[in-house]
């Protein structure tokens, strides 16, 4: 059995053989890369089985958070580590994921070093406007001591800049890895059309199970600057902010929320986040499935598009 598996979701984007190339110089060889895609697989992708042991698995149906579900279902190594079909990791990325694992036992996902293209965590914005209140306290003491925590409300926010080797739900997707013990038994709730905060709800279920999610300053990822699912354009930027604002739907299966109290809030802000706010209120409390959940999303985000 393999000590690692690489999981990359992908629409086969050209900037997937940059990454492939990467992992051919990896410091480490007992590695397997698990690819699920979307698109027509081109004999040059289909060529790198000659110098990396790859499973390629086609993704029939669905969004992001399947292909993240077909990834967690399918890795075989003692911890699974996921990269984005854009992002470069350094030499020796394998082995100090391997290494910090090793070190942390009460460490369920980790996420390493990620430089080049950032994204912005939008309920911020409503950090900084309502610290103070109720809406923004710790949804219970094990966030406490969290940099990226989840308020009362259902939102992911985070109390100061990240440094880095501290606990954390902000997770990065392109640098994320999990523990055997914990892949098998997290799933990424298929709710959102652009998959934001899959990564946290990976770790919410993991911090459910009693490990830590944290980030460390090492096994570093270079993030090509390229218009992505999460740093889309500036003209589809709004839809982005809508749908981070529908978390606390998703957190609601994992961690029940006061609805009464969201319902409050929600009064008191505007614009995309209050119009997000409202759609998760509403998946909760008519108890929406997931895939039904998306659906309202999606026309929600059509019909503010058409306006």
């Amino acid at each position: 059995m393999v000590s690692t598996t690489v999981g990359i979701p992908t629409l086969l984007r050209n900037s997937l053989k940059k990454t492939l190339e990467a992992l051919m110089n990896q410091n480490e060889d007992d590695f397997e890369v698990l690819i699920t895609y979307k698109g027509n697989l081109t004999r040059e992708i289909e060529n790198f089985e000659k110098y990396l042991n790859i499973k390629f698995i086609e993704q029939k149906e669905g969004l992001f958070e399947e292909a993240l579900n077909i990834i967690l279902s399918n890795a075989k190594g003692k911890i699974l580590i996921t990269i984005d079909d854009d992002a470069l990791p350094s030499k020796d990325w394998i082995r100090d994921h391997v290494i910090f694992h090793g070190n942390h036992k009460n460490v369920g996902i980790a996420s390493g070093k990620v430089t080049g293209k950032r994204w912005i965590n939008y309920p911020n914005y409503l950090y900084e406007k309502f610290k103070s209140t109720k809406y923004m306290e710790e949804y219970n003491e094990v966030f406490k001591d969290y940099i990226g925590y989840l308020t009362k409300t259902g939102l992911s926010v985070d109390r100061k800049e990240h440094k880095g080797n501290e606990k954390t739900l902000a997770i990065v997707g392109a640098n994320m890895s999990l523990k055997r013990e914990v892949y098998n038994y997290v799933r990424a709730i298929p709710f959102t059309l652009r998959g934001s905060y899959n990564e946290t709800i990976l770790s919410l279920q993991a911090i459910k199970m009693g490990f830590e999610t944290r980030t460390f300053n090492k096994a570093e990822v270079y993030h090509i600057p390229n218009p992505s699912l999460s740093t889309p354009t500036k003209d589809e930027e709004w839809g982005l902010i809508v749908e981070k604002h529908t978390l606390p739907y998703a957190v609601n299966f994992i961690f029940p929320l006061e609805v009464e109290l969201i319902k409050e809030f929600s009064t008191k802000i505007q614009g995309e986040a209050r119009i997000g706010l409202e759609l998760a209120l509403k998946g909760i409390e008519e108890k929406m499935k997931p895939t039904d959940f998306r659906l309202i999303l999606k026309k929600t985000v059509n019909g503010i598009r058409n306006l």
